[in-house]
C-alpha cells in the first residue's frame, strides 16, 4: 500500500468570505503518517492581493497585524511555495490520489476556500492536482465524538479543552495549527485503541440491527 502523510494547516484571514478578504497568515505542519511525528512545517505572512480589503474588526480578533502583512511575501510567491513544498512531501506523482498529502484541519473548509481562491488568482487550478482531495476536518469528528446539542461548543478551543490539549495563542495560524495536530492525534489514538483487538474490544458485542441503535441527542 502507498503511504500518505498528514498536512495540518491553518490560515488566518482579513475577513469571512474569500471573494472579500485575502489571507494574511498560513501556517501548516507534515505529519507522518503512520506515527504522527512532525516531518516539517513551514509559516508565512502574506501581503494583500487582488484589491481584497482586510476588514480591522476581524483582524483584530487574530494575532495578526498590519505591520506582520506587510511584512509577508506576495500572494504569487506563496502559491508557488507551497505547490513546491506540498509536492515534494508528496509520496508519488502529484494526479496519483494516493499518496497526496491527506489534508487535515478545523472547520478546514473554511481555510480551503481562501487557498482556492489565492490558487484561481495566480492560475493555478485547483489546490486538490496538490493535495488528497477527501480531506479530514476535526470539527465534524468532534460532533461525532461529544455529540451536538444547542449547548455544545465546538469550536478548536472547546474541543481542545475537551481532549485535554493544549492551545496557547489562539488565532495565530502555527499555534492553531500546533493544537489541532494534538487534537487529530487524540482522535487517531481513541480510534486505534478502539480498534479489534484492542482493550476496548468487549465479548459478546452486539451484532444486527441492535449494532445500529444508538440515542440521538435531544436538540
Amino acid at each position: 500500500m502507498i503511504k500518505s502523510n498528514y498536512i495540518v494547516y491553518d490560515t488566518e484571514t482579513g475577513g469571512l468570505k474569500p471573494e472579500e478578504s485575502p489571507i494574511t497568515q498560513y501556517a501548516a505542519v507534515i505529519l507522518d503518517g503512520v506515527t504522527l511525528k512532525e516531518i516539517d512545517r513551514f509559516e508565512t505572512f502574506i501581503k494583500p492581493y487582488a484589491g481584497l480589503v482586510i476588514d480591522k474588526i476581524v483582524l483584530s480578533k487574530t494575532l495578526v497585524t498590519m505591520s506582520d502583512i506587510n511584512s509577508g511575501i506576495k500572494v504569487d510567491e506563496f502559491v508557488n511555495t507551497v505547490i513546491k513544498w506540498w509536492d515534494m512531501h508528496n509520496t508519488v506523482k502529484m494526479k496519483k490520489e494516493m499518496g497526496r498529502l491527506i489534508p487535515v484541519g478545523h472547520n478546514v473548509v473554511f481555510d480551503n476556500g481562501f487557498i482556492q481562491y489565492a490558487f484561481d488568482f495566480c492560475k493555478k487550478g485547483s489546490l486538490w492536482n496538490w493535495l488528497y482531495p477527501n480531506f479530514i476536518d476535526t470539527f465534524g469528528i468532534a460532533k461525532m465524538v461529544w455529540g451536538i446539542d444547542r449547548e455544545t461548543k465546538l469550536n478548536l478551543g472547546a474541543c481542545c479543552e475537551r481532549a485535554k490539549v493544549s492551545l496557547i495563542g489562539a488565532h495565530g495560524a502555527m499555534n492553531d495549527v500546533e493544537a489541532t495536530a494534538d487534537l487529530f492525534r487524540w482522535y487517531v489514538k481513541r480510534l486505534r485503541n478502539g480498534g479489534s483487538g484492542s482493550k476496548y474490544e468487549e465479548k459478546g458485542r452486539k451484532t444486527g440491527k441492535e449494532f445500529f441503535e444508538f440515542k440521538c441527542s435531544k436538540l
